[in-house]
């Protein structure tokens, strides 16, 4: 198996496992702590040595690779079809930001800036505090949410309308971009989801 589908069914993995968060939060605000730090921790990882730096090896997105083993073995629109939705809107944010060298510059320094300000807090670079939290949602209200068309999020009003709610949601948005990005800079394509699932499949089952 190539070592490049091994990436980018790691960074697939990423990519599902903040969209299926987003979905929980939207429809129940239950997530675990611990895998949403996980994945908000991705966004301050800048420089890699290995893609698996990202992730915290495969522990840091564990409950992705079980999403995604499930969703590339059955790909039933029934079960998925919302996770599927927010993938593809993100990917195709995540092509649309590629073209806008100035929000990528914008994004880029807003980024450094929190997380020399959230090291200051707590010098674990795994820990996402809930300030830091509320400063990627603004990051991302401020940049990503005027690409058109705007990502539309399915949910329980109730839930959708706690405000600590909506920071988790719009701060996941931005960690999915950035598993969006890698999964482009991988290789990965929209359509391997459909016409190569099996490579995919194969690639998960060697990731530790």
């Amino acid at each position: 198996m190539s070592i490049a589908w091994q990436q980018r069914a790691l960074a697939l993995a990423g990519l599902v496992q903040t969209v299926h968060l987003v979905s929980s939060i939207a429809r129940t605000g239950i997530v675990a702590r611990d895998v949403m730090e996980a994945s908000l921790a991705s966004v301050f990882v800048q420089n890699l040595d290995s893609i698996s730096e990202i992730y915290q090896g495969a522990r840091g997105i564990r409950t992705g690779l079980s999403q995604t083993r499930e969703m590339l073995q059955e790909f039933n629109l029934q079960t998925h079809g919302e996770v599927l939705r927010y993938l593809f809107a993100v990917t195709h944010l995540e092509r649309q930001l590629s073209r806008d060298p100035g929000m990528l510059e914008r994004l880029g320094d807003g980024i450094a800036r929190l997380d020399e300000q959230r090291l200051q807090r707590d010098p674990d670079p795994h820990h996402v505090d809930d300030e830091t939290i509320t400063q990627l949602a603004t990051l991302y209200e401020d940049t990503l949410s005027d690409i058109e068309p705007r990502i539309k999020i399915a949910g329980n009003r109730q839930q959708l309308n706690i405000p600590a709610n909506i920071h988790r949601v719009r701060a996941l948005l931005l960690a999915a971009v950035r598993s969006a990005v890698l999964w482009h800079q991988v290789g990965g394509r929209r359509w391997h989801l459909v016409l190569q699932r099996s490579h995919l499949k194969q690639g998960l089952t060697h990731i530790a």
